[in-house]
């Protein structure tokens, strides 16, 4: 989100940058456009769920720069100036930190503030300024709808294409001025009844409605709402979304007068400025239907490009392209990942603070993890002390066994482990735990930890999270699995069927839950099977082996049941 904010706010500024320095030598359709770049920044990486592109040239390096130049009056740096003591905190790097991951921190020297989850805050004062904008955004649409719809009479039909389709053409009382308008997917034409009464006027405002017929504005006034409710918090999106709309009318009243003659042109800018309504309007940023409201500037902007009406040059064209092409390279991309930036020495410390706590959580060793902690407060969120000050954590089963678990290194503050919890089955239980962590008299220390548990794999996007890393490796436990299938077996748990089944045993073996079987692709000679399963939200497929083992006898066996590997596995 923070992504989108900024790079969505920068671009918004270059295009005002680029409206300002080619005002009026711009053609007035490729202007509307570039507010489109700003709709799919806005829109399709956090409403679709996109990763941006990683690179050097993104505007969010710039910003990572700018949390640097905040850390960099580090604790150090302030205990040598004589400001502060050795581990104390940075407030605003903490709450920083608490924004961007949701996670707390508390203890000694952590400020109130710090101790707030800010995360939290944000996602609630969001969520009610959406809720209360999106049904002002209904409630302004319903009652203009209801207002014009109640005293419309039909007045004739005017044809919108050479294919015959034609729009209904309303007189309307109540109207301030002309409007393109959809009402229970009618979409049609209303004027006032002025306008009616004067053929110029009604063949004018005729003409422009139906350009912003033509141009679709009707879908983008109501994607332009939807935006404003998503992104109410900040003034540049209300700014893009108020010169959006005034360009939508340049870029209507020039597909109107592109054809015309200079006599033409000039009766349509006179009877423009008497069909626009001036009067204040504060909802009409929020108003879908194309009413013809205008500032002053506004309507001085349009009347110049109507008694103009310059070409524009190839050379601006390509200025104005080459501009938005860097643009876009800038912010439609995302600063590579912290990681890449920090020195050797500094990964390979954090690599090792990760594998100590992953090896010492997997084997319930609270003494290393309470140590790894930067206090107690958050060692008991994780293990216990006994009366006697012992320290203990974890429960028998299910637990990670040994070695059972991924480290990804997300930044130079962030770790992510995923745990894979096992049973005697041994089924697994994938988690993730992000552990928040910061260098304090030289060593590293966790000072926040959080935990997402998927006890049972509901959806693709869960698949996707729980095993980003990969697979744990079932092949170790073939013989277990296969003593479990065997009917001759002492000990007998009536596994056969599942096992023995490629689908049944991915299911079993991932705890995938409400997945679909939708293709098994078999290979028997290499004892290879890939599964497709499929959810609502998507498709993933799990590639299985029926591996050989030894027995407890130590006899080379081949395998009847399946097993889940990784894909480099099944090569």
């Amino acid at each position: 989100m923070i992504n989108t904010i900024l790079s969505s706010s920068v671009l918004i500024l270059i295009i005002l940058a680029i409206r300002f320095v080619f005002k009026g030598k711009i053609n007035p359709m490729v202007q509307y456009g570039l507010w489109g770049l700003v709709v799919l920044r806005l829109a399709i990486f956090n409403l679709l769920n996109i990763h941006p592109i990683e690179s050097t040239l993104s505007v969010m390096n710039a910003a990572g720069n700018v949390t640097k130049t905040i850390q960099g009056t580090s604790t150090a740096e302030q205990v040598i100036a004589g400001n502060a003591q050795v581990g104390t905190h940075n407030t605003a790097i903490d709450i920083m930190n608490n924004v961007k991951t949701g996670i707390m921190i508390s203890g000694d020297g952590i400020s109130a503030a710090a101790a707030i989850d800010w995360q939290l805050v944000i996602m609630i004062v969001w969520a009610i300024g959406t809720i209360t904008l999106g049904l002002w955004l209904l409630i302004v649409n319903l009652k203009f709808s209801k207002k014009i719809v109640e005293k419309r009479s039909f007045l004739l039909s005017v044809e919108t294409d050479h294919q015959g389709k034609s729009l209904p053409v309303y007189v309307a009382d109540g109207l301030y001025s002309p409007c393109l308008m959809g009402h229970r997917g009618e979409i049609a034409i209303y004027v006032t009844s002025k306008v009616a009464a004067d053929k110029e006027k009604l063949r004018y405002a005729i003409e422009h409605e139906l350009c912003h017929y033509k141009h679709h504005d009707l879908e983008w006034s109501i994607l332009r709402g939807l935006l404003l409710v998503f992104y109410w918090f900040n003034p540049l999106v209300w700014v893009a979304a108020i010169m959006s709309k005034r360009d939508c009318e340049l870029a209507c009243d020039y597909g109107v007068i592109k054809e015309m003659s200079k006599e033409d042109r000039l009766t349509y800018g006179k009877t423009l400025v008497d069909l626009i309504n001036q009067r204040e309007k504060k909802n009409n940023v929020l108003q879908i239907a194309t009413t013809m409201y205008g500032s002053s500037n506004g309507i001085k902007e349009r009347v110049t490009m109507i008694a103009k009406n310059k070409k524009m040059k190839v050379t601006t064209l390509i200025a104005a392209l080459l501009i938005v092409s860097l643009s876009v390279g800038c912010t439609f991309t995302t600063a590579p990942k912290h990681e890449k930036d920090s020195s050797p020495d500094q990964q390979t410390e954090i690599t090792a603070f990760a594998t100590k706590w992953a090896d010492a959580f997997s084997q319930r060793d609270a003494k290393t993890i309470y140590d790894l902690c930067e206090n107690e407060t958050l060692y008991l969120t994780i293990g216990s002390v006994g009366e006697s000050g012992d320290l203990w954590m974890g429960i028998s089963s299910p637990w990670p066994w040994n070695k059972d678990y991924k480290i990804e290194i997300v930044d130079s503050s962030t770790i992510d482990i995923y745990y894979y919890f096992r049973t005697s089955s041994p089924t697994v239980y994938a988690a993730k735990e992000t552990v928040t962590i910061k260098k304090i008299d030289g060593a590293y220390k966790a000072v926040g930890d959080s935990w997402k548990h998927f006890d049972k794999v509901k959806s693709k996007a869960e698949f996707d999270e729980a095993y980003k890393l990969g697979f744990p490796d079932f092949t170790e436990f073939a013989a277990t699995y296969q003593f479990q299938a065997d009917e001759n077996a002492d000990y007998n748990q009536g596994r056969k069927e599942i096992l023995e089944n490629p689908a049944t045993a991915a299911i079993d073996q991932l705890n995938l839950d409400g997945a679909k079987v939708s293709d098994v692709t078999y290979q028997p000679v290499y004892k290879k099977a890939v599964v497709t399963f499929a959810w609502q939200d998507g498709e993933v497929t799990v590639n299985l082996i029926q591996p050989t083992f030894k027995d407890e006898n130590g006899t080379e066996r081949q395998a009847t049941i399946w097993i889940v590997v990784n894909e480099e596995q099944a090569n």
